[in-house]
């Protein structure tokens, strides 16, 4: 079943989301990725871990005001990842323009970037740049930088 891309927001995935964590068990991601909001994966299963990042991230963007579209990309080991969740709301089923926070989905490599209003990325303004901004309250100051 198709999900409507109006209805794919932060706090309905949320919501699948902590239900899912409730259930305690890791899940096939072919049989979750709609309700999840999962556009592309490398491994079969979701793990708990996985859900819990997913959770805290959610959470995280929620707060910062990003609380419209968000989608994820599972990577294994080093492999391409990351969970977005944008401002506005998609219209297509496909991420939309403009201003969006991005965590990295790898273990080990978590760092976070936010697309800004002007187009730039907050880590174009972080003293050490790409994946230095470990933190929400790094990724803060580098938005106000």
């Amino acid at each position: 079943m198709k999900t409507n891309p109006e209805t794919i927001t932060a706090k309905a995935i949320l919501a699948n989301v902590e239900r899912r964590i409730e259930q305690g068990q890791s899940l096939r991601i072919v049989k979750v990725c709609d309700e999840l909001s999962i556009f592309d994966w490398w491994n079969e299963n979701l793990s708990m871990s996985q859900l819990k990042a997913m959770r805290s991230f959610l959470k995280q963007a929620i707060k910062m005001g990003y609380d419209g579209y968000v989608c994820f990309k599972v990577g294994a080991a080093y492999c391409s990842s990351g969970m977005w969740a944008y401002k506005a709301l998609s219209t297509d089923g496909y991420s939309p323009k403009g201003e969006f926070v991005y965590r990295s989905f790898y273990s080990g490599k978590n760092y976070w970037d936010a697309q800004l209003a002007d187009g730039t990325l907050a880590s174009d303004k972080a003293e050490d740049g790409f994946d230095s901004i470990k933190t929400p309250s790094q990724l803060a100051k580098a938005m106000q930088a």
